[in-house]
């Protein structure tokens, strides 16, 4: 293979140019804020919020979140030492019964890891510090209908609430102000420092991939036993995907199996009253599409570059005359894969912008249209039925175009949705194309290039 390929994972760069002022904002927005405090990063699946949650949490704490890979590009942040940063991804944690208990653990762990319990003599550093670990061990304990612990070790972190007041069985104010006084030493390591800006802030990832009896637990315990008055709340979430599970919940509980029963306004306003603000994640024009592309295929490509910088030139021309992709980072990923594949089987044709339309329409046709793709790959003169869907308003009855639309007729403008990959982007190819007399001769061409990219590579055969 002469090309590398593109993952999944996120990034901490901001490929489109797009992301860098959003998050300085929300990071400046997080120091101002007030405790507590929940904010909403929202957006469509695959649009890329965890790769900017992690760039937010690098731009307070200038460095990777856990489990996040890759180079922390150094950040002018602001973030003071009494700043904690703690990182919950949700969705591994969805058959916890208790789902609040297990971002519990996460945030006492976070916290045992990154200040200093002991000395460079082995001694406890901090009894403070112990104490209020062991505070959470205690709540854990209690949440969990297990024995009360730790929390003898109250009285270390201050005067303020009476050991055996604590030890009594515990109600929901008595744990979260537990909670509050040993997060508050557990951030300065101290036993009293006034006016400072102490702040643990959880960024908490994958939600909406939770079902909602587990979202919805997890939300419930924030409020109830997290809603303190040192704690900032970072979440990542799709709206229309928690809706839609809430919706549903919502229907059951109700005892009636038409969900159309249960207005979405229901679920829209519970996220609400959860969420005292929300940032929608920006979204990439054309342009920006573009240069993502571009500059991800010439990544791919950094080995032998010259031989493709070409192609991948009118490649990104092409796609600066027409919106032929979706802006979604995950898809576009997927796509760039495509591309990069195809330009490496076909690496004999002319580097040109018909041989550029080809690779763009194949590329998203195996990726979002897969049936035109198998189409088009059995049959060349299949491209007749694809121009015909583009120029008709009728609804085609061939399956590969059932749940397709060639153009949003609604809508003033050339709006076209985001993340929808009902929408046919290619309509305005097709007729060009048609209108210049060339669709037969496409079809073949596209049926050529897709036996090209069936055919395995022999040996030796890829450029050097």
């Amino acid at each position: 293979m002469a090309h590398q390929s593109l993952n999944d994972l996120p990034v901490l760069t901001d490929d489109f140019g797009l992301y860098t002022t959003f998050v300085e904002g929300i990071a400046e927005e997080i120091r101002q804020s007030q405790a507590p405090k929940t904010i909403a990063i929202t957006g469509y699946w695959g649009s890329g919020k965890t790769s900017v949650l992690a760039q937010l949490y690098k731009q307070l704490f200038g460095e990777n979140p856990p489990s996040i890979k890759g180079e922390a590009v150094p950040t002018s942040n602001d973030a003071t030492p009494h700043y904690h940063g703690v990182w919950f991804e949700a969705w591994r944690y969805q058959h916890e019964p208790q789902p609040i208990i297990a971002l519990m653990h996460t945030m006492r762990q976070s916290f045992s890891q990154k200040r200093k319990l002991f000395d460079e003599a082995g001694k406890i550093a901090s009894v403070s510090m112990v104490a209020g670990l062991s505070v959470f061990d205690g709540v854990i304990k209690t949440l969990s209908a297990g024995m009360v612990s730790g929390l003898d070790k109250i009285q270390s972190i201050g005067d303020k609430y009476e050991k055996d007041n604590l030890l009594s069985q515990l109600s929901t104010d008595q744990i979260n102000n537990a909670l509050s006084t040993a997060i508050d030493h557990l951030l300065t390591d101290l036993a009293d420092i006034p006016n400072t800006d102490r702040k643990c802030i959880i960024f908490i990832d994958d939600l909406d991939r939770c079902d909602a009896a587990t979202a919805k637990k997890l939300l419930e315990g924030i409020k109830v036993h997290l809603n303190l008055e040192n704690c900032i709340f970072i979440i990542a979430i799709d709206p229309a995907q928690l809706e839609a599970s809430f919706k549903l919940e919502h229907a059951q509980l109700r005892n009636t199996g038409n969900i159309q029963d249960v207005s979405n306004h229901d679920a829209t306003e519970y996220l609400e009253k959860l969420c005292q603000d929300a940032h929608r994640l920006p979204i990439a024009d054309k342009k920006q599409i573009a240069d993502f592309v571009e500059k991800n295929l010439n990544r791919m490509f950094t080995e032998v570059h010259r031989s493709y910088a070409g192609i991948i030139a009118e490649i990104q021309l092409e796609l600066e005359r027409q919106n032929y992709l979706p802006a979604n980072p995950r898809r576009l990923k997927m796509i760039c894969n495509r591309l990069a594949a195809f330009i490496s089987k076909t690496n004999g044709e002319a580097q040109t912008q018909y041989h550029a339309q080809s690779l763009l329409f194949l590329a998203s046709a195996y990726v979002s249209y897969r049936e035109i793709y198998e189409m088009l790959s059995v049959n060349p003169e299949s491209i007749n039925d694809v121009a015909e869907f583009c120029s008709s308003r009728v609804q085609s009855k061939i399956p590969a175009f059932k749940h397709l639309t060639s153009s949003n007729t609604e809508a003033r403008g050339a709006f076209i949705h985001p993340n929808k990959i009902t929408e046919f982007r290619f309509a305005s190819l097709l007729t060009e194309i048609e209108a210049n007399g060339n669709l037969p001769v496409w079809g073949d061409y596209l049926h050529k290039l897709i036996q090209s990219y069936n055919t395995p590579t022999p040996a030796g055969a890829e450029t050097e």
